[in-house]
């Protein structure tokens, strides 16, 4: 059969389909991500493709089926961007390219002072064409990113809350550290912890080809409401190691089912069954169990995470006091920047010889794809941090660019280890009691779902 040729005329990315022009043919084309053969499934306006010609489900139309572009179309994963640049490693040829704010389209900005901020961050999947530029070299353009996170592009998660509850249960952490917001995220920290942790493991897995995911079959025991019998079928079921653990320091697992409802190509291809604990019965169909991500594996020396007090350290002030009203204390938010370019330099000295008496002061983050230190400002008190201040190194001096609020900088510690209690130090305990209603809540849910 003949390939027909044809120009994209638009594409919804949400509802994945849109129409095609062809020259000749007095009505476009409808096309559906479902029918195109690339791992890139995101079609941009006037993008040639060329496509088998079907008639449509409506009389008198057209559908394309089995469709590629004309000129090759590329998916990586983001290696680090910040202050609107950064770098991708293509999935097709391991090669790596420069990514560039002004590059993004049919994504969602925000407009902050001059700079055009997109919201994308070390371990997500973008698609992109490639180009040669005379300033950048090799970079990537016409960048595509779907706004989803790694662990949501992986798998669907029913009864989240419950799943949430007992993993707090089983890992006794102070989960809820600082978290005033009844309406917000459930165990905000919590979540925050299993994707940033799932997008490390997902990113070791493209770029150091090592197994950080594993699959398996097993199989279930399930009453057939048609036949009243009790039958047996095969599951396919996956896991990944959480890289928490009990009070008795055994390893916790995610894990996973297959979608049997999945209906397109972008569909995830899991579902998130429950959290295991090492010795449960889920986690003995897997042969080998996954290792837990690896944060330090890029370190040239473990040195790179103790705090230097020879080098010098330089504030940016610029940036540091650009986000002042989202992230300092009230107090401070209305001072002049004389005075508080007064008392972070303060701040930053007294952290400096907090370090000299304890190394552990300064404890290290891990921040889209880089590892930093946090060092603790007291700007209001002497006793107590009210923020926590970014360190990177470049060279042989420390660059400070920004500040974070204390539960974003826990968030961000807990994804490497435990922070250490002398400054970063959670306030309350999770109340178990809490989690157990939660958990048995929304279980009566899913069952009435079912």
């Amino acid at each position: 059969m003949e390939r027909t040729k044809g120009k994209v005329k638009y594409f919804n990315p949400k509802d994945y389909h849109g129409m095609i022009i062809v020259a000749g043919l007095d009505k476009d084309v409808y096309i559906n991500t479902q029918e195109i053969n690339e791992e890139a499934v995101n079609l941009l306006k006037d993008e040639e493709v060329e496509f088998d010609l079907v008639p449509g489900n409506i009389p008198d139309s057209f559908a394309a089926e089995n469709l590629n572009r004309i000129k090759k179309r590329y998916t990586g994963i983001i290696l680090n961007y910040d202050d609107g640049k950064g770098v991708v490693k293509c999935h097709q040829n391991n090669e790596e390219y420069g990514l560039y704010y002004k590059d993004f389209v049919n994504t969602n900005m925000e407009y902050i002072f001059e700079h055009t901020r997109v919201k994308v961050e070390s371990g997500d999947e973008i698609e992109f064409d490639i180009e040669e530029d005379y300033r950048f070299g090799s970079k990537a353009i016409n960048i595509y990113y779907e706004g989803r996170k790694p662990l949501s592009r992986f798998s669907l998660f029913p009864g989240m809350d419950s799943k949430l509850a007992y993993l707090a249960k089983i890992s006794p952490e102070p989960w809820d550290y600082l978290n005033p917001d009844p309406s917000g995220d459930f165990l905000p920290v919590l979540k925050n912890y299993i994707f940033y942790t799932f997008a490390r493991l997902r990113k070791e897995e493209r770029i150091y080809n090592v197994k950080r995911i594993s699959f398996s079959k097993t199989e279930v025991t399930f009453h057939n409401k048609k036949t009243k019998k009790t039958e047996k079928k095969e599951v396919e079921c996956a896991c990944f190691n959480t890289g928490l653990a009990t009070k008795y320091q055994e390893e916790i697992f995610a894990y996973f089912t297959k979608n049997r409802n999945k209906r397109t190509k972008v569909d995830p291809e899991w579902v998130l069954n429950r959290f295991c604990k090492a010795s449960d019965f889920e986690m003995s169909v897997f042969s080998e169990k996954p290792e837990w991500a690896d944060y330090f594996g890029e370190l040239v020396s473990f040195s790179e995470v103790l705090y230097d007090n020879k080098l010098h350290h330089e504030l940016k002030y610029d940036h540091i006091l650009r986000d002042r009203e989202i992230r300092f204390p009230k107090e401070l938010i209305s001072l002049p920047d004389s005075l508080i370019k007064d008392l972070l330099d303060q701040g930053l000295e007294k952290a400096r010889k907090r370090v000299r008496r304890n190394y552990k002061t300064a404890v290290p983050q891990y921040y889209n794809g880089k590892l930093q230190l946090l060092l603790p400002l007291c700007l209001l008190s002497q006793e107590k941090a009210d923020l926590a201040l970014a360190v990177e190194k470049e060279e042989k001096r420390y660059i400070s660019r920004t500040v974070l609020k204390l539960e974003w900088a826990y968030s961000n510690a807990r994804l490497l280890a435990k922070p250490d209690r002398e400054w970063l130090d959670p306030v309350k305990e999770v109340d178990l009691a809490i989690l157990d209603k939660i958990e048995k809540e929304n279980e009566k849910e899913l069952e009435s779902a079912d």
